[in-house]
């Protein structure tokens, strides 16, 4: 409850507006009760990190992976499980970059971590032939690349419409010739 409406008043203002107070406030409890179990609002917006990408990474291990469906089509399950999860998500990330001690970056990159290898098993289960010369770096390349537009992404492009276009870039640098990857 805390670190839901933590999330709702960083969305509302930036890192530096929001308070203990509001997030007490927008949680229907005490200050009392919100430092019960945090020290201050930066460990709070750690805890929401925290929760923030443990549900994404639950989220992407829960799609069901189909040895007949295209690598588009799994490229875009994978993208629009990310993006639905939260569809606040990539504003949420911009405003967590303002919390100077909730060890963002590291949190990140543990994370895209995690997302890559969940990339790396399911496109090796697909025994597909990919033209990069080095298939770990140009996955760590590719990741960084979707998390910048997932970042930027816009209210106005759907969830789809990302997806699609995310899941070409995704195919089109791995395995060149993308003529066989249409669904």
């Amino acid at each position: 409850m805390i670190i839901e409406a933590a999330a709702q008043v960083l969305l509302e203002r930036d890192y530096a507006a929001s308070s203990t107070n509001r997030i007490a406030e927008r949680a229907g409890v005490s200050v009392g009760s919100v430092y019960q179990y945090f020290d201050n609002k930066a460990e709070i917006y750690e805890a929401a990190l925290d929760d923030y990408f443990e549900q994404l990474v639950t989220q992407l291990n829960s799609i069901k992976i189909d040895t007949e469906t295209s690598n588009i089509a799994l490229s875009e399950a994978i993208i629009v499980a990310a993006y639905r999860y939260w569809p606040d998500g990539p504003a949420f990330l911009r405003k967590l970059r303002q919390v100077p001690d909730a060890h963002f970056h590291e949190k990140l990159q543990q994370t895209k971590a995690q997302i890559a290898n969940f990339v790396r098993y399911t496109l090796m289960q697909r025994n597909e032939v990919f033209t990069v010369q080095d298939f770990d770096l140009s996955l760590k390349i590719l990741i960084d690349a979707i998390e910048g537009i997932f970042i930027n992404a816009t209210a106005d492009i759907t969830p789809e419409r990302l997806a699609r276009e995310m899941s070409l870039l995704l195919n089109r640098y791995l395995m060149g010739n993308v003529s066989n990857l249409d669904p």
